[in-house]
């Protein structure tokens, strides 16, 4: 089975948090590709940044890495019918275009993960992916965090070998701490704001980007 990455978020702007994540995830888990799915209208997200910079500031970021994709379904879709964009629809549109013998993996942090019960028709995302989380290093998920019902998903769903994810198409969770970057985008937007140096923060062409075109002041 082909592992895709499925990378959603706001990505105002995209970071090295971002970028060091999804290479950490596809070394470990040997994801054939990622698509990063910048939000539309999103209901759990406030977004700062036009699409047009977002999108632009992507496809700059990515454009280094072979097997990291821009994928704008999110905003064309919010575009035209100005309804929010929820992951269940994301994914079902994904799992209708994958190839057979692929399998979608969303990669998402584990502070989102605690919260999975807010989101809309959460419990069907294991119909169309694989959930691989991102721990922190200094806050593990425990189980005396999760609700009942999001208990019951962990214990019956979790794995520890990779091989797993290859094996089957969906309904598996995994969890992992990386040596990555913890960067945050209000981070850099207030450093925007001070006038900091943004080096450590984004790629290169990404501060010259924001830098060009003035954006977040």
């Amino acid at each position: 089975m082909k592992l895709i990455g499925v990378f959603g978020g706001a990505f105002d702007p995209i970071h090295y948090g971002h970028i060091k994540l999804a290479q950490a995830w596809k070394n470990f888990a040997s994801l054939s590709k990622v698509l990063f799915i910048p939000s539309g209208l999103a209901p759990h997200k406030n977004i700062v940044l036009e699409n047009k910079h977002r999108l632009e500031m992507l496809d700059l970021a990515l454009k280094p890495y072979a097997d990291f994709f821009t994928d704008n379904r999110e905003i064309k879709k919010n575009q035209n019918d100005l309804l929010p964009s929820y992951t269940i629809e994301t994914l079902k549109s994904l799992a209708q275009e994958k190839e057979e013998g692929q399998a979608l993996c969303f990669l998402i942090g584990s502070d989102a993960f605690l919260k999975l019960e807010s989101w809309h028709l959460w419990s069907e995302l294991f119909n169309y992916c694989h959930i691989l989380i991102v721990e922190r290093r200094e806050s593990p998920i425990h189980l005396d965090q999760l609700t009942q019902f999001l208990k019951q998903e962990w214990n019956k769903r979790l794995i520890q070998k990779t091989e797993d994810l290859h094996g089957l198409a969906c309904g598996l969770i995994m969890v992992k701490q990386f040596e990555y970057i913890d960067i945050s985008s209000s981070q850099i937007r207030d450093a925007i704001h001070l006038d900091k140096n943004l080096t450590d923060l984004v790629p290169e062409e990404i501060a010259d980007y924001i830098n060009l075109n003035q954006l977040y002041r």
